[in-house]
């Protein structure tokens, strides 16, 4: 069966409208993250433009939830993916990130890049993505 997937960017000013239904979505990825930021960030970045939320729907049901935000480097202009959480990841993420893409190359970005969490590697090619480096974390 096929599934209609549709990714929709919520404007800034229908952030609290939407956040009740995407918001526990985005826990789930913030949860890993817990040692860095909150709930309550993310939020504000949200509702300051820091970032953007972006609600995935199947079939018009809304199944999962995306935060992106900008890095500008001298020479690349590139579209982060922070947090991306919801349900039956197996019915959206290809289309998600097709979508991510075109949005993306419409917009002026050089490419997308995210972090994860390594058992994502498996899939990583899957979805066109390298790995170009890897990050190290002392506590102090």
């Amino acid at each position: 069966m096929t599934h209609k997937v549709d990714m929709r960017l919520v404007p800034v000013d229908m952030i609290d409208q939407h956040w009740a239904t995407f918001g526990p979505m985005i826990e789930k990825a913030q949860k890993r993250m817990s040692d860095q930021c909150g709930m309550e960030d993310i939020l504000g970045w949200l509702q300051d433009g820091t970032s953007r939320l972006w609600g995935i729907y199947v079939d018009d049901k809304p199944m999962a939830a995306m935060t992106t935000s900008d890095q500008n480097y001298p020479r690349k202009r590139v579209m982060v993916i922070e947090m991306i959480g919801g349900k039956r990841a197996d019915l959206w993420t290809g289309d998600a990130l097709a979508e991510l893409a075109r949005v993306s190359r419409l917009a002026g970005y050089d490419s997308i890049e995210t972090q994860a969490r390594a058992g994502w590697s498996k899939l990583a090619k899957r979805y066109m993505f390298t790995p170009k480096r890897v990050a190290y974390e002392m506590e102090l």
